[in-house]
């Protein structure tokens, strides 16, 4: 067989390429024109205990948007749906797609818990942004617990001061994993003052407020690690941090 000159090799390549060309067009077009195959949902947990599952994102775009299994997939609004799953309070970074074959896609990450906040007679979930969402009926994250003798109603959308300050303390406590794992629950009382429970020993802490941070932790664990050996871990009632470069010790 004779070998295709330059010419004709460069007019083959072109025709390919429209023929792909065509062929790319007119499955969009008939993928454009088929019917929502169903709903797929993407969620990613980072190692986090599961609390929430697929069915419950679909379940909640339906129940936003009935009659997106009746729609053609051009006529699906991505935002509408990623808007729609965006309800599920336990879900951040949401978006959604339609893929290939047809399926609505919604991907999203699962809140990640840095504390379980008591509030009254109420419960809620803190993350690390700030956002407050309901335990779940699927699972539970083993955090710090958080509390008060609170003065002001908890309002969703903005934290008040006293929340907002139990939510620093966590957040700080959550970045510095050599101090998370020295307390166990965080607490503030009516004036403002934090009082935290340790992970070992009978006694509170007395933080006072939540400036200086580093230095008060730092004194703690300094104690924990050279005084409270000598003394036994059973042998203060209270532990206060308030005052600067000091550790002052309340014995039974």
């Amino acid at each position: 067989m004779k070998p295709l000159n330059r010419p004709a090799k460069i007019m083959l390549i072109l025709l390919s390429a429209v023929v792909l060309t065509v062929l790319v067009i007119v499955a969009n077009v008939a993928r454009s024109r088929s019917q929502v195959r169903g709903i797929e949902v993407a969620i990613r947990y980072d190692g986090i205990p599961h609390l929430v599952s697929d069915q419950t994102v679909v379940d909640t775009v339906l129940r936003r948007m009935p009659n997106l299994m009746q729609l053609s997939v051009k006529n699906v609004d991505c935002k509408r749906v990623a808007s729609a799953a965006r309800r599920v309070p336990f879900l951040t970074r949401v978006s959604s797609s339609v893929s290939v074959g047809g399926k609505v896609v919604v991907r999203a990450e699962q809140r990640r818990p840095i504390a379980r906040l008591y509030y009254g007679n109420r419960e809620f979930y803190i993350d690390c942004e700030g956002v407050l969402f309901p335990p779940s009926p699927i699972g539970h994250c083993d955090v710090l617990v958080a509390g008060g003798d609170f003065t002001e109603p908890l309002r969703l959308d903005s934290l008040n001061a006293q929340a907002k300050a139990l939510w620093k303390l966590a957040c700080f406590l959550d970045e510095k994993k050599k101090y998370s794992t020295l307390i166990d629950q965080i607490y503030i009382e009516r004036n403002g003052d934090m009082m935290m429970v340790p992970k070992v020993g009978d006694h509170v802490i007395e933080l006072g407020t939540i400036d200086d941070l580093d230095n008060k932790f730092s004194n703690l664990l300094t104690f924990y690690l050279n005084g409270m050996p000598r003394a036994g871990w059973n042998t203060y009632s209270k532990i206060s941090l308030k005052f600067k470069g000091q550790v002052v010790c309340t014995k039974k």
